[in-house]
C-alpha cells in the first residue's frame, strides 16, 4: 500500500468517524438537522490506524485540490504566511487562490503597489503550489458613485487594464485568473444599484479582461464565474440564472473555465439544490458547445464554531465534498475556505471557516487527517 493511498484511507475514516457530531450539530443558518446523503451511516470512536484497509475509498479530484483565503492572507506578516503554507505544505495541496484586490493595487489610477500579492505568489511557488489569482473589487476611481465598496467599475476597459497589468507583472508565475468573487450577490457587485443588470455588467468584464489577459499571455486560462449558491431574488442569482444569462450576452468564447462556490448546509435538501444547480450549471455548458470546458470549485468549505459542528466533523463534510468533486469528470481543481480561522470568537459563524489551523496556528481535525503521513509507520 502507498503513502499516499494510506493518507486517503485515513482521511475517509476520520470522516465517517465524525458523522455522529456532524447529526447532532447545525450550524448558524442552516436548513434543517439531517446530516446528508451518505454521513448518516457513521462510525464513532475509531482510531486513524485502524482504518488503513479503506485505501481507495476517498476520490480526490483529478485535477488536484488547494485553498482559498480572503484578504488576511495578503496583509498578515511574513511569519504568519509561513506558517500558514507551512500546514498546507503537509497536505497533498497543489493550489492556492489569492484574492488580487484591484482597489489596494491600483488605489490611484495607473500606480499599481503589487508588493502585497508578489510576497504570498512568491511564497506559494515555493511551496510548490500552482496560484489562482482572483481579481476583484474596483478602487473608489473606478467605481460608479451609487455602487458598494465591492461594485464594478463604470468602464470595463479600466478592468481590463488592471486585468493586464496583472498578467504582464506576474508573467512566468501566474498563469491562471479568476475574474470577480461572487458577482451573483448582491453585496459582492456593488449592491442594489447594478443587480438588475448584474450578469450582463459582469460579461461586459469578463470580455474586456479575457481580451487584456489573452494578448498578454496565450497559456493564460481564464476562470469565469466564481458564483455562490443562490436563489433569484432582489438580491441573489441562482447559478444557473447567472450562467444563462451570461450566455446570452455573449459570454461563451472569453472563458477556458467556470468557477463555482458550492457551499452546503448539512441539510439534504441543501445539498440537493446546490448540487443541483452545479448539475444545471453543466447542462448549460453543454447546451453552448462548452462541454470540453470545465467547472472548477474556487470555494467550499464548512465553519465549526461553538455549538455548530465539530471541528471532526467539519472535516467529514470537507472530505465528503472532496469525494462529490472527484465523482464528477468535468469538476477541475477544487479549493477549501480557507486555511485559517479569521478570528477568535469561537462563537461566531464568519470566524471559524478555517479548514486547516485554528486562529492560534493550533492544527485542526483536517490538518491531521489530511497530513497523517507523517503518523504512519
Amino acid at each position: 500500500m502507498g503513502i499516499l493511498g494510506r493518507t486517503r484511507a485515513v482521511v475517509l475514516a476520520a470522516a465517517v468517524a465524525a458523522a455522529t457530531c456532524a447529526s447532532a450539530h447545525v450550524p448558524a443558518g442552516a436548513e434543517g438537522t439531517s446530516s446528508g446523503p451518505g454521513i448518516d451511516r457513521a462510525i464513532a470512536g475509531v482510531q486513524s490506524r485502524d482504518l488503513l484497509p479503506l485505501t481507495d475509498a476517498l476520490l480526490l479530484p483529478k485535477a488536484g485540490f488547494g485553498f482559498a483565503d480572503g484578504m488576511k492572507l495578503v496583509q498578515m506578516s511574513p511569519e504568519d504566511l509561513e506558517k500558514q503554507l507551512e500546514a498546507v505544505a503537509l497536505t497533498d495541496a497543489r493550489w492556492l487562490r489569492v484574492p488580487f484586490n484591484w482597489s489596494l493595487i491600483e488605489s490611484t489610477r495607473g500606480v499599481y503597489d503589487w508588493s502585497q500579492v508578489d510576497r504570498v505568489v512568491d511564497r506559494a511557488r515555493a511551496h510548490g503550489l500552482e496560484v489562482l489569482a482572483n481579481l476583484a473589487y474596483a478602487p473608489t476611481w473606478a467605481r460608479a458613485s451609487r455602487t458598494t465598496g465591492t461594485g464594478p467599475p463604470r468602464a470595463g476597459r479600466t478592468y481590463g487594464a488592471f486585468a493586464g497589468a496583472a498578467t504582464r507583472h506576474f508573467a512566468g508565475r501566474v498563469e491562471h485568473f479568476e475574474i470577480w468573487n461572487e458577482p451573483n450577490f448582491a453585496k459582492f457587485f456593488g449592491g442594489s444599484a447594478t443587480h438588475a443588470h448584474a450578469p450582463e455588467k459582469y460579461t461586459r468584464l469578463l470580455k474586456k479582461a479575457s481580451r487584456a489577459i489573452r494578448a498578454e499571455s496565450r497559456q493564460a486560462v481564464v476562470v469565469a464565474g466564481a458564483l455562490a449558491p443562490g436563489t433569484d431574488t432582489d438580491e441573489t442569482y441562482s447559478m444557473p440564472t447567472f450562467v444563462q444569462r451570461m450566455y446570452d450576452a455573449g459570454a461563451r468564447r472569453f472563458f477556458d473555465a467556470i468557477s463555482l462556490h458550492p457551499y452546503t448546509t448539512t441539510s439534504p435538501a441543501s445539498w440537493d439544490r446546490v448540487y443541483g444547480d452545479v448539475t444545471e450549471v453543466r447542462q448549460l455548458m453543454r447546451a453552448h458547445k462548452n462541454g470540453r470546458r470545465k467547472i472548477w470549485y474556487t470555494e467550499f468549505g464548512h465553519t465549526s464554531p461553538l455549538g455548530g459542528l465539530s471541528e471532526v466533523a467539519q472535516a467529514a463534510w470537507v472530505v465528503k465534498e472532496l469525494a462529490a468533486a472527484a465523482a464528477r469528470p468535468y469538476v477541475g481543481p477544487a479549493f477549501l475556505y480557507s486555511i485559517r480561522d479569521s478570528g477568535t470568537d469561537r462563537t461566531d459563524y464568519g470566524q471559524n471557516f478555517g479548514t486547516l489551523l485554528t486562529y492560534d496556528f493550533r492544527p485542526k481535525a483536517l490538518a491531521t487527517v489530511l497530513s497523517v503521513v507523517d503518523l504512519l509507520p
